[in-house]
């Protein structure tokens, strides 16, 4: 089996704090690995506004101000995986959140006998993420982000690739005390799972601190690929 057929078969979760650069060294994987990229996220969003059955039934949680339970999401996230052709790997990207989520994605691949090959954790210090989200600003148009001018402290009045000049603007939970909750909301949910892939033998720790090159090489390294795959 060659390395590049270990690669597109490979079974990866990702994880990341917000402002880690999580999103961007998904992309990059999928493009490397050929791996399908299940982003939780993006799997909500298509069901709610398909209107499908889980759909439907998530919206009717959020829709009450509650949480949607952990059955819907699971639910959600095998029936992606499932439909994706024999052999195919994947790179799940929001999921699990919890060690139930864990012990399900786990349960319902072992009846396939399958089972999760790497997960990998881009870890960044707090103030680092704190700095990099709170000098984040976003097209309101098209969502390409831009960062504070260094010399003057100020972002861009204008998006450089919307023909209309789009509005620069910064998220309300890009603010300092928001990232900072939003980051303890982080930790305090995904600790007890990446406890759960660590003890497995699964857990590897990229550090994140880097130019994106130096951390997308040290997660081919830690799955005994190349950045050549």
């Amino acid at each position: 089996m060659t390395r590049a057929s270990v690669a597109t078969s490979l079974r990866l979760i990702l994880f990341g704090p917000p402002g880690a650069g999580k999103g961007t060294q998904a992309q990059m994987l999928k493009e490397q690995l050929g791996v399908e990229h299940v982003s939780s996220g993006d799997l909500f969003r298509h069901h709610l506004s398909n209107g499908t059955e889980l759909g439907e039934l998530a919206r009717g949680y959020m829709n009450r101000g509650a949480l949607v339970p952990d059955e819907v999401t699971i639910e959600m996230v095998l029936d992606r995986v499932g439909s994706l052709p024999s052999g195919r790997g994947f790179m799940l990207d929001g999921f699990p959140r919890n060690t139930n989520q864990a012990r399900a994605l786990n349960d319902a691949l072992l009846q396939q006998s399958q089972r999760i090959d790497r997960v990998v954790h881009i870890s960044v210090p707090d103030d680092e993420l704190i700095r990099r989200l709170s000098n984040r600003y976003i097209c309101r148009k098209c969502q390409k982000p831009f960062t504070r001018n260094p010399a003057s402290g100020e972002p861009p009045r204008n998006c450089d690739d919307c023909a209309d000049g789009g509005d620069i603007y910064q998220r309300d939970d890009d603010t300092p005390d928001a990232v900072a909750n939003r980051l303890t909301v982080y930790h305090e949910e995904t600790a007890p799972v990446l406890d759960y892939y660590r003890d497995a033998g699964l857990l590897d720790n990229i550090p994140g601190d880097a130019s994106v090159e130096s951390v997308n090489r040290a997660v081919l390294d830690a799955l005994g690929l190349t950045a050549e795959v």
